[in-house]
């Protein structure tokens, strides 16, 4: 039986091919591609005109934009509080923290990002996309980045040069209480 339905499997080859040649030479397994190098998925936004990435696994949600009461007293980077469902969230402003101009509030975002046992938000202008990169395409941290700021590095991404920030860092930085995740 065996020796017939490879006989059939040749036959039908034969017949889709149109050669006899191919349907007579041994087919050769497919080589396996090369194993895929390891990625990170970073997610890449917009904040006051510059183009960010950040770690995907540092957010957990993104929000549109909704009404922020602002808190006085509170430093500039910290843009107020929101309810989201029911729950009180302080919104930073990411373009503030990094030397950009002020997030856009209306038609903005909001990335989650935990800290401590609860979420603080970081107000950005807009997403542009997920991206997965591969090791080969995260440079240093540029020399021209200020001191104390959460840019940890450059990734290279479709041509061009996104710098890549370190969400639980810049909210240590901002919050103070070095509990970020």
């Amino acid at each position: 039986m065996q020796a017939s339905t490879s006989f059939l499997t040749e036959l039908i080859h034969w017949l889709l091919s149109g050669s006899m040649t191919e349907a007579i030479a041994p087919v050769e397994p497919e080589a396996s591609e090369a194993p895929e190098a390891p990625t990170r998925r970073l997610l890449v936004f917009e904040v006051g005109g510059g183009v960010f990435a950040s770690e995907m696994s540092a957010i957990r949600e993104i929000v549109p934009s909704q009404a922020v009461t602002r808190l006085p007293g509170a430093p500039p980077t910290v843009s107020g509080l929101i309810n989201l469902r029911g729950t009180i969230v302080t919104v930073i402003d990411a373009g503030t923290c990094l030397r950009q101009s002020h997030w856009r509030r209306t038609g903005g975002l909001i990335l989650l990002a935990g800290y401590g046992d609860g979420v603080i938000g970081v107000g950005i202008d807009d997403v542009r996309d997920i991206h997965d990169a591969t090791e080969d395409q995260f440079g240093p941290r540029p020399s021209d980045v200020a001191d104390g700021s959460a840019v940890c590095g450059v990734v290279e991404i479709a041509g061009e040069r996104v710098l890549l920030l370190d969400v639980p860092e810049m909210l240590r930085e901002i919050l103070g209480q070095g509990e970020a995740g």
